[in-house]
């Protein structure tokens, strides 16, 4: 059982030796650092196919960033490089237009998702569902297997479906043995409450116990945590938080899962606003895959 866990927030997607942030590093609105160990960058690699790949580096000192002020994204390319707009930048997250996918150009995603046990975390940034093992759920893309590190939101959700937000998004931040990413995203809107989450929600620590990961009592089915519409965006891009690396391979489902608006409550009522603004495409392709087991 491997116990290193990627972290994304933090979905932008910044990586910890315990437990992103991307992912992804943190993804709070709060302008404190996140609580767990030091952030860990990751460089971009191409690889052979459509999609480039993220890899795990020496850990570096980031400044303390935030999604207002001063320190908010307008001004993370000051903080990290990499999170500086340019023309050739691919930088995540982006507005998708179910007119511009290019039909049947994805690749298939194999969804290998069971119940598992998880324990929650406020990082300072976002809430955080790490599993006891990290490799008990995975997803196979071209052939190459990734394994769930964690899941984390963002409210309201960073991606668009056609120029729409929903009030949160889900970050499934997967991590291949090569230290390539790979993240499932999934829109929430507000509706009937999600069973398998019900007990996190129930859970989340205070920030001022960020540092003290609840342990959930039931285990929670990860293929639950899907919508059953199997239709995938999928496009090159990066973490959504600082540091902001390039070579995340991104699959956004187009239809929506659903939370209770008490569900949504408890969240907010903790993380407000933890969206990073969409980001020029510069050419890229946005494919249309699909999911399934």
């Amino acid at each position: 059982m491997r116990k290193s866990a990627v972290g994304i927030v933090l979905v932008a997607v910044s990586f910890t030796a315990s437990g992103c942030a991307g992912s992804n590093q943190g993804s709070s609105g709060t302008t404190a650092p996140a609580a767990s160990s030091a952030s860990a960058s990751a460089s971009a690699s191409e690889s052979g196919s459509a999609f480039g790949s993220a890899s795990v580096s020496a850990p570096p000192a980031l400044s303390v960033w935030s999604y207002d002020g001063a320190t908010g994204p307008e001004h993370w390319g000051d903080i990290a490089p990499g999170c500086a707009t340019t023309p050739e930048s691919t930088e995540s997250p982006i507005d998708i237009e179910k007119g511009s996918l290019v039909p049947d150009s994805g690749t298939d995603v194999t969804l290998n998702y069971t119940p598992a046990t998880f324990e929650v975390e406020n990082n300072g940034r976002t809430i955080e569902a790490v599993p006891t093992d990290l490799e008990q759920n995975s997803i196979i893309i071209d052939g190459t297997t990734y394994y769930l590190q964690q899941f984390h939101f963002h409210t309201k959700s960073e991606h668009r479906i056609n120029g729409a937000t929903s009030p949160m998004e889900m970050h499934l931040v997967h991590k291949s043995d090569a230290g390539q990413i790979a993240v499932v995203g999934v829109l929430l809107d507000s509706g009937t409450a999600s069973e398998p989450l019900a007990e996190l929600f129930a859970s989340i620590p205070p920030a001022e116990n960020s540092s003290a990961p609840v342990e959930l009592h039931h285990e929670i089915d990860v293929s639950k945590l899907v919508p059953s519409d199997p239709t995938l965006a999928q496009y090159d891009g990066s973490l959504t938080t600082p540091p902001c690396t390039e070579g995340v391979r991104w699959n956004v489902f187009l239809a929506p899962s659903t939370l209770s608006a008490e569900q949504i409550a408890a969240y907010t009522a903790v993380y407000d606003d933890t969206s990073r603004p969409v980001q020029p495409l510069n050419g890229r392709t946005v494919a249309q895959g699909s999911a399934g087991s």
